[in-house]
C-alpha cells in the first residue's frame, strides 16, 4: 500500500485569460483566490478559477483498492 500525504487546504487552478498564445496557469490555495481575483480586476485581466479536483485525494482508510 502506498501512503500519500493529503493536503488539508483545497487548491484552485487559476487561468489568466488573454495573456497571449499560451495562457498563464497557476495553482493557489483557497485563501489566495480572493487576492488573485482582486489583483486581476485592478489590472484589467480576466481569470478563470477552477477547483483542482485531480489534486484532491480520497481519505486513506488503510484498506487497499480492490481494482
Amino acid at each position: 500500500m502506498t501512503n500519500i500525504t493529503q493536503r488539508a487546504v483545497p487548491l484552485y487552478e487559476i487561468t489568466y485569460l488573454g495573456t497571449g498564445p499560451k495562457q498563464d496557469v497557476r495553482t493557489v490555495e483557497a485563501g489566495e483566490v480572493a487576492a488573485v481575483i482582486k489583483y486581476a480586476g485592478e489590472h484589467g485581466m480576466q481569470v478563470l478559477v477552477r477547483p483542482c479536483t485531480d489534486l484532491l485525494q480520497e481519505p486513506d482508510t488503510g484498506k487497499e483498492d480492490a481494482s
